[in-house]
Formats: C-alpha cells, structure tokens, sequence
C-alpha cells in the first residue's frame, strides 16, 4: 500500500477529533465568555445595590464629621471669645463705679449738687445761686458766690480736680466799688456731662 494511502485514512480517522477538541475549545472559551459577564453583572449589581449605598452612606457620614468639627470648631471660638469678654468685665467692674461716678448714666443733679457744695466748703464759701438747665448728654449750671478773688479762684481749682466730667465755660468776675472788704461776685458758668443708656447702644 503506498503511504499517501495510509495517512488519508489516519487523517480521516484523525479529522473528527480534531473537530471535536475545536468544538470543545469553542465550547470552553462561550462559556469563559459566560463566566466573565456574569461576573461583571454581578460586580455592577453589587456595586449599584450594595457597594454605591454604602459609598454615600459613607460619603454623607464623612461630611457630617467634617460639619460637625467646623461647628465644634466655631463654638470653642464662641466660648473662647465668652470666657475673654468674662474675665475682662470681671476686670473692670472693680472700677466701674468709678467710669459711672465720672460719666453717669443719668443727670444726677444731686450728686452734681454736693460735690460743688463739697468743692466750696473746703474753700469755706457759700454757693449763693445754683441753677440747672438740663441738655442732651450734659446740663449746664452757674456758680454764683460773694468772695475774694483767691477763694473763688481756689474754687475753680477745686472743682476742675473734681472726679464728675465738668466743662469750664467763660468766668465772670465783677467788683462792687461800694463794698469795703474787697469781695468780687464771681460767676462759674459749668456744663456737667453724663451718658445717656439710649447713647451707649
């Protein structure tokens, strides 16, 4: 037998199982191809119902955190800023007493009245005239007393050390001829301040 004979019939015996490893081979790469999408259907369910929730479940935690420390953040400020304004107050309303007996908040004529009376006794005078006549953040008032020149100078004196915010206007001084002890009438024309509450707003 020649031999082209016997490798066409081992090649027709051979053939259908080359066809049939093809067919298999054919069959293992579907199925591979099977494998992979379901694997990627798989991965974009999880990933849609399971995986983005969590995502922004985490996301909107994350954000909350980030509030909530600008908030814890923006209150320590706060109470920072409380504390500071605490302690100076605590500070200054030891002298406070002394802002409001320079600066009331009120006219408070008779406080007005005894330091004047105070500033005149220590130079041994009589006030002889007072008048007050009341004005937005000051009343003005008029000294009027019968003495030497150096007591009501030494008046002037006394007053302007005064702890109440006093303004000095035009003195008047004025000699009587008829009178022999030599006494001048002196007028101290003064504006006495004080601080409205509606002002301090």
């Amino acid at each position: 037998m020649p031999p082209s004979l016997n490798i066409t019939k081992i090649y027709s015996k051979i053939s259908p199982v080359f066809a049939y490893l093809d067919k298999q081979k054919e069959n293992q790469k579907f199925i591979k191809m099977v494998e992979v999408g379901a694997t990627f259907v798989l991965i974009s369910f999880f990933t849609f119902f399971a995986i983005k929730p969590t995502v922004l479940t985490i996301s909107a935690l994350l954000g909350d955190i980030n509030s909530k420390q600008l908030l814890t953040k923006d209150l320590k400020g706060k109470i920072n800023n409380v504390i500071v304004a605490q302690d100076l107050f605590s500070q200054i309303q030891e002298k406070y007493y002394l802002i409001e007996s320079s600066l009331p908040n009120s006219p408070r004529f008779s406080q007005a009245l005894n330091q004047i009376d105070g500033a005149a006794s220590v130079q041994q005078l009589e006030i002889e005239k007072l008048n007050f006549a009341i004005d937005n953040r000051f009343f003005t008032t008029s000294v009027s007393t019968n003495s030497s020149y150096l007591s009501a100078i030494s008046l002037v004196s006394e007053l302007s050390k005064n702890r109440r915010l006093m303004e000095f206007g035009d003195i008047n001084i004025s000699v009587d001829k008829d009178v022999k002890d030599q006494k001048v009438n002196f007028i101290i024309p003064l504006n006495i301040y004080y601080w409205p509450i509606d002002a301090k707003k």
